[in-house]
């Protein structure tokens, strides 16, 4: 079975290969701006994000951080319980789509997450229509939380995971 694992994400090298993820149509429906979403990346904290692998090959890119007050304020999140991390991800490979890739990747990266005392809970926002998002989250164990109105986006769903 191939080999998934998570590598530190590096700006110099990993730049090109994010930019044109970012540009796929089925990463771009979800993601939004290309751009936009670039230099978000690439500004970061070298510690919240990593490259996705399988067998040593880049397919994907996951990133995770505390939202901020703005951020749940624009969407009606205040209720979001204390010490959650937010995650984003996806697989830029269109051929890692469907071959079990997300259900070896969080356990390495909740196994991330759980390693810092100051996490206790992991969400994932997804607009509802992000089938595959849901049913790979719920295999995880996340459970709707409640669901919400983003502006660039529509009706979406946020799910949580107890760490603990």
């Amino acid at each position: 079975m191939p080999e998934v694992a998570l590598r530190p994400f590096n700006p110099a090298s990993d730049e090109v290969t994010l930019r044109h993820w970012l540009r796929q149509p089925h990463v771009a429906r979800w993601w939004g701006d290309p751009e936009e979403r670039l230099g978000d990346a690439l500004g970061h904290p070298p510690e919240q994000h990593a490259i996705i692998t399988v067998d040593s090959a880049p397919i994907g890119y996951v990133c995770w951080q505390r939202l901020g007050p703005e951020e749940m304020n624009a969407v009606g999140l205040t209720d979001l319980p204390d010490g959650l991390v937010d995650i984003d991800v996806f697989l830029g490979e269109p051929e890692a789509m469907g071959q079990g890739v997300g259900p070896r990747l969080g356990p390495l990266l909740l196994a991330r997450l759980r390693a810092d005392p100051h996490v206790s809970f992991a969400g994932i926002g997804t607009s509802v229509s992000n089938e595959r998002a849901i049913r790979a989250a719920e295999k995880l164990g996340f459970r709707l939380f409640r669901e919400y109105q983003e502006p660039e986006v529509g009706p979406c769903r946020y799910m949580v995971l107890a760490l603990a």
